[in-house]
């Protein structure tokens, strides 16, 4: 069986698919798998490769049959079939069931690949890779990711659900209108936003939003569609905030709206050097876990260290009462959840993941909070989808003895949020403070959201699984409250 704690529960009887994604990490001076290895180095530049070792590598995937999509200084996202990888590895990939938080908001298993072996300690590379002294650290496949939310009319329709309405009640609710009364607007901010696709809803048209042509990381899918509708929805979120900014879309599903090609979407984000890379998606495992991070999340967290280094403002969804890696990175910008209730009062959101990490000293997840619903389904927010799509549909129907959000499943509107709909909130707030200074790093974006956050002090984290209480001053539910995007500016231009 796997080794680092992975909760694989059984061999799976499902069949293998015909192309898996997975992760090369190159040689460099230290290795990301090294034995024992729970943490990152200091500097992600302890994993870069040298440029001749990243070419030879590429030239040798190829050989074998392998897809490069997306590359880095520390390796390649690629894609191939179960037998190139059984032949590079000398290892035979295997399906297994795992129990993990879902983005329906319960836990089920979920069907996972990995490369097991004798000689496999999990997944390292270390069959004919080895013997043909290639650079290569190591190999794992991609661990499935779960969004953490989840011709149409340009103006939503009414709903008898209380909810808020973007942008006017984001903006107000979340500080933003005031510092766009002053001519704060995120102009010019390049935003990346890897997720299941973005389509070009009447919404966006019509508010003049700048979206650049989505790009995709899987062979053959088409950057016109969201067939969940996640990607899509959630991106309104960030023009809420910061009407200004310039949206990279990047689709990391296949054909099918399968969330397959995270590593890979979020390399392609990358070496784009946007100013902020937002991400609403995240594994699973154990809480508490049984050891240290997987082989997959410890070349994630090398990937996104690297990102951080290089000047991009990244930000992960604490999860809806997941546990991930993504949030825990040190210098993420984890978002959490709280609940604006209609008398205007602030609560901790039960549908949000709250609590210290168990691998990083002094990290506690989240860093700040955007505005997020409550259990059992989280419908919060009304925003612009993809007709038909898979959220456009299950969002209108009834589920967990609550009934649908007053759309129709097919109008290209839904009702949903999670802390999906946090992390490109504080995306756009990000936006805002960068486009009134910007020559900030991310550290000094990150101080100035969470110095003048609103302290929230009643309600819990996800209850079933956490149930860290907020509290006066920074506490396990809501990091250092809800952001406040006109102080944080004020703070940012005075203090930087």
């Amino acid at each position: 069986m796997p080794s680092f704690g992975l909760p694989y529960v059984t061999e799976s009887d499902n069949p293998l698919p015909d192309l898996i994604t997975g992760y090369v990490s190159v040689a460099g001076k230290k290795s990301v798998f090294a034995p024992g290895v729970t943490g990152l180095e200091e500097s992600a530049k302890a994993y870069h490769a040298s440029a001749k070792d990243l070419a030879s590598v590429r030239r040798e995937l190829e050989s074998f049959g392998f897809i490069v999509l997306a590359g880095s200084e520390l390796g390649f996202s690629v894609a191939a079939g179960p037998a190139q990888f059984e032949e590079i590895t000398g290892g035979t990939v295997l399906p297994f069931e795992r129990l993990m938080q879902t983005a329906r908001g319960v836990r089920e298993y979920i069907t996972c690949l990995d490369i097991v072996g004798s000689k496999q300690p999990d997944a390292m590379g270390v069959g004919k890779a080895k013997s043909a002294a290639l650079r290569i650290d190591g190999i794992c496949l991609e661990q499935p990711k779960q969004c953490h939310s989840i011709f149409p009319s340009p103006i939503p329709p009414a709903s008898p659900k209380f909810h808020l309405r973007l942008p006017g009640d984001l903006a107000v609710a979340m500080g933003a209108q005031q510092a766009r009364q002053r001519g704060f607007r995120g102009d010019g901010i390049t935003v990346a936003m890897p997720d299941t696709g973005w389509y070009r809803h009447p919404y966006f048209t019509a508010n003049q939003y700048k979206i650049q042509t989505p790009l995709v990381t899987v062979p053959g899918t088409n950057p016109s569609k969201d067939p969940v509708g996640h990607g899509t929805g959630e991106s309104a979120n960030i023009f809420a905030l910061a009407p200004g900014v310039v949206l990279q879309p990047v689709r990391a599903t296949d054909s099918a709206g399968r969330f397959v090609g995270a590593m890979a979407a979020f390399l392609k984000s990358k070496a784009l050097v946007p100013r902020i890379i937002t991400n609403s998606w995240g594994g699973d495992g154990l809480y508490p876990p049984i050891g240290g991070p997987s082989a997959a999340d410890l070349a994630l967290a090398a990937e996104i260290k690297d990102a951080i280094e290089k000047g991009i403002l990244v930000i992960f969804s604490a999860g809806n009462g997941q546990f991930a890696i993504e949030p825990q990175v040190p210098g993420v910008l984890s978002a959490g959840g709280v609940y604006l209730d209609p008398m205007g009062r602030l609560q901790a959101s039960s549908y949000a993941s709250g609590y210290a990490s168990p691998w990083f000293p002094d990290v506690v997840v989240p860093t700040a909070c955007g505005l997020v619903g409550m259990q059992p389904r989280a419908q919060y927010l009304m925003l612009p989808v993809q007709p038909g799509c898979e959220l456009d549909q299950s969002e209108a129907t009834i589920a967990d003895g609550e009934a649908g959000d007053g759309t129709t499943g097919t109008d290209g509107w839904a009702m949903f949020s999670g802390t999906s709909a946090a992390a490109p909130q504080l995306a756009g707030a990000a936006a805002l403070i960068l486009g009134a200074k910007p020559a900030l790093r991310p550290a000094q974006v990150i101080e100035a959201l969470s110095k003048t956050a609103v302290d929230v002090l009643s309600g819990h984290s996800f209850p079933q699984r956490f149930n860290e209480p907020a509290g006066p001053g920074r506490d396990l539910a809501t990091g250092w409250g809800l952001i406040n995007a006109s102080a944080a500016v004020d703070y940012a231009i005075s203090n930087f």
